[in-house]
């Protein structure tokens, strides 16, 4: 079998057969097939697309390319081992919020992220923010960490899925990671590979993410449950907005703080406008983790159970266990706003200049563009360009008013934190293409700031 025969083949819309993709995999996992091979196929694929046959057949056999993680110490007492992920996004720090909430109501997590790459953030990346913090454990050490505490938050293991991780880098410099069948595949290999019974899916869309339309949106989460199905692995995708940036901040060490403020909010807190998206999604998405967990089947009264987590500090208590358990430096701050002393993280957060941005005009916010607020990011040096960038996690974005907020000229929208005014300079420029304002009917100020985030569940 020639890698030239395939490539033909594909460049010809022909369907390649499952010898030819384990054949594929194998040889490119082992380094016996070129870049420039690979990277022709793929674009090949991305251009042809794939058949149902040819996309389980690429998700099997990236899922079978190393050693399988092997969970069956978790299922102790009858514990369904339930994962979350998420395709991605700006201002994206649900993970963070959801496994210590559903870790505190009995849900074990084994979780692997990523990190970022291009304009959106890695969960991997807003962990390693916090001094210490360890996202290289070992494998085994992470199973018996959920042992311990229910709840374990690691990097993307190298030895879980390697076709998937090689053949991602080359996608993301060839142009080919805009393809559904092929981040069908990826996501999927990588959690087919995990061991996990039941798989929790954030299909994001907007200009922040992957899927620029909710469409491409519900084909994707199609695709992957129905992935899930063959696999004999429940899957359950939950399809949310990310047309602006998610929540208040943006930016590694920042984003770490919103998640510490959301998790020690009470009631009233929780359901202000401020928190109202955030809370959505977390809720939402925690709610359905429950359920397929065996631990609830009424997602409202799994809501009421994910309140009573968090404004009882219950899921504040287990996100300082898992920064403890993997090495995060902790130290005791008294808040006077909630009039209790409490461990905190400490973060890499120093930073050396503080700007506010201004609406140019009166009006209504109509729009924040979370793609370019993401290359925002990355032009101050809180996102990677490439695999090697090191990442400054002290600087981001805070934002005091979001879309559907009537502003003044003047009004600050919101605050940049940084270190290097250059690079500033080259994020100003994504900032103020980011804002778009008009002076527009209140009726439309307020439906724009009630839109909902949750907009489809696939099952």
């Amino acid at each position: 079998m020639r890698m030239y025969d395939i490539i033909e083949k594909k460049r010809d819309k022909k369907e390649l057969s499952e010898e030819e993709i384990q054949f594929f995999i194998n040889e490119y996992s082992n380094d016996k097939i070129p870049d420039y091979q690979a990277s022709a196929l793929l674009m090949a694929m991305y251009l042809n697309g794939l058949t149902n046959k040819e996309l389980v057949f690429l998700t099997f056999a990236m899922a079978n390319s190393a050693k399988k993680l092997d969970l069956s110490r978790l299922r102790k007492n009858g514990n369904v081992i339930v994962d979350k992920h998420s395709t991605g996004g700006v201002g994206d720090k649900v993970t963070l919020i959801v496994l210590p909430i559903v870790a505190s109501l009995g849900v074990s997590v084994c979780k692997m992220s990523g990190k970022g790459l291009g304009y959106t953030g890695g969960t991997a990346d807003k962990l390693e923010s916090i001094v210490g913090y360890d996202i290289n454990i070992p494998l085994d050490q992470a199973i018996s960490q959920v042992e311990e505490i229910g709840v374990s938050l690691i990097s993307q293991s190298g030895e879980i899925a390697i076709a998937d991780k090689k053949l991602y880098a080359l996608r993301d410099v060839t142009a080919t990671v805009s393809s559904i069948p092929l981040i069908a595949s990826s996501i999927m290999s990588k959690k087919i590979a995990s061991g996990v019974d039941k798989i929790l899916l954030d299909v994001t869309v907007g200009s922040g993410a992957f899927m620029q339309n909710i469409d491409s949106a519900r084909e994707l989460a199609k695709t992957m449950v129905e992935i899930g199905k063959l696999a004999n692995v429940e899957t359950k995708a939950v399809i949310t907005s990310m047309e602006e940036p998610l929540g208040k901040s943006v930016g590694n060490a920042l984003e770490i703080k919103e998640v510490i403020s959301f998790l020690l909010s009470n009631e009233s807190t929780l359901n202000s406008p401020e928190n109202r998206e955030l809370k959505e999604v977390v809720f939402e998405i925690s709610a359905h983790m429950i359920k397929m967990a065996g631990l609830g089947d009424d997602i409202e009264a799994n809501k009421l159970k994910i309140m009573d987590s968090v404004t009882s500090k219950k899921a504040y208590d287990k996100f300082i266990e898992l920064v403890k358990a993997q090495g995060g430096h902790i130290h005791n701050v008294y808040m006077d706003w909630i009039n209790m002393s409490l461990d905190m993280p400490i973060l890499k957060d120093e930073a050396r200049y503080l700007k506010e941005i201004h609406a140019e005009s009166d009006g209504y916010i109509i729009s924040i563009d979370s793609k370019k607020i993401g290359e925002a990011l990355v032009a101050l040096g809180g996102g990677r360009q490439t695999k090697e960038d090191q990442i400054d996690y002290s600087v981001g974005f805070e934002f005091i008013r979001k879309v559907g907020s009537k502003v003044k000229a003047g009004d600050t929208i919101l605050n940049v934190i940084y270190n290097d005014k250059d690079k500033f300079n080259e994020a100003f420029e994504y900032i103020n293409e980011a804002i778009y304002i008009d002076n527009v009917a209140d009726t439309l100020g307020i439906a724009l700031r009630n839109r909902p985030n949750v907009l489809d569940i696939i099952t």
